[in-house]
């Protein structure tokens, strides 16, 4: 185990049902690992602080889902609670696109087949549920469709569900034991290809503000894996495109615990 790091006991999750789905038991607290140096000993680690960023994020809005109260057409609390709803469904459907084109066929390509046919059919678990929040969301924006808590939350609950049973499920099929088994050349192969995907789907204003405020420090003060100026530079001035989005993010741009408090 690398220096710094302890055996997990912490399980950072929430204490009240109310706040929402639980998050993931990471291998180590902090987590410290570097899947540049270890792709296959870190690979676990790293899917598991990118996956509570997404539980995070969905608990964010469900807590925040009951505290608004539309004023109007276009109200600007609306729109900023479905936009970053919708950046949180983007951020996911990025994750998995880079694990369905990219990380499951190299691992076919390696002979883990049950083990991708399992994570795939997860991922087809929460699709269509996924789909019906999203055309929700974009209704709301595009003033098809009127804000209703109510439904906001029986549409998330329906989504969730399904979704976060399956990030929980994913970390234990790459954990090392396994992952070891292909060699390096392999890993850093995969390693790459990752690495070119999310580069080439990230975008500066949306994608870095969100990681920024959804990741808990605490957990990997080294997450997310981006220059030091970038997370600087997103609470400076990236948070600027979208501000009425970050209100309703986990955390601040300092790091700090938040929670929407309702319109004012």
């Amino acid at each position: 185990m690398p220096s710094g790091q302890t055996s997990v006991d912490h399980n950072p999750q929430p204490s009240d049902p109310e706040d929402g789905w639980p998050t993931i038991k990471l291998p180590a607290y902090p987590f410290l690992g570097d899947t540049s140096t270890d792709f296959g000993e870190h690979i676990a680690g790293e899917m598991a602080v990118a996956h509570n960023v997404i539980i995070r994020s969905i608990n964010s809005l469900w807590h925040s889902a009951a505290l608004i109260s539309p004023k109007g057409h276009n109200d600007p609390t609306v729109l900023g609670y479905t936009g970053y709803a919708l950046l949180t469904l983007k951020g996911l459907q990025e994750h998995h696109d880079s694990e369905e084109d990219v990380f499951f066929p190299a691992l076919q390509r390696l002979g883990l087949n049950t083990m991708v046919e399992e994570n795939v059919e997860q991922h087809r678990a929460f699709h269509d549920a996924m789909e019906e929040l999203k055309a929700y969301l974009e209704g709301i924006q595009g003033g098809r469709e009127v804000y209703e808590a109510q439904k906001m939350r029986k549409l998330l609950k329906e989504f969730a569900d399904p979704l976060v049973k399956h990030l929980h499920d994913e970390i234990p099929t790459i954990r090392p034991e396994i992952m070891h088994k292909l060699d390096k050349a392999e890993l850093d192969s995969i390693s790459r290809a990752l690495l070119n995907f999310h580069k080439s789907r990230g975008e500066l204003f949306t994608t870095v503000p969100y990681l920024v405020t959804a990741h808990d420090r605490r957990e990997a003060p080294n997450w997310p894996p981006i220059p030091g100026f970038l997370k600087w530079l997103a609470g400076k001035v990236l948070y600027r495109w979208h501000s009425s989005y970050w209100q309703f993010a986990p955390y601040n741009f300092s790091g700090e615990p938040q929670k929407f408090s309702g319109q004012k």
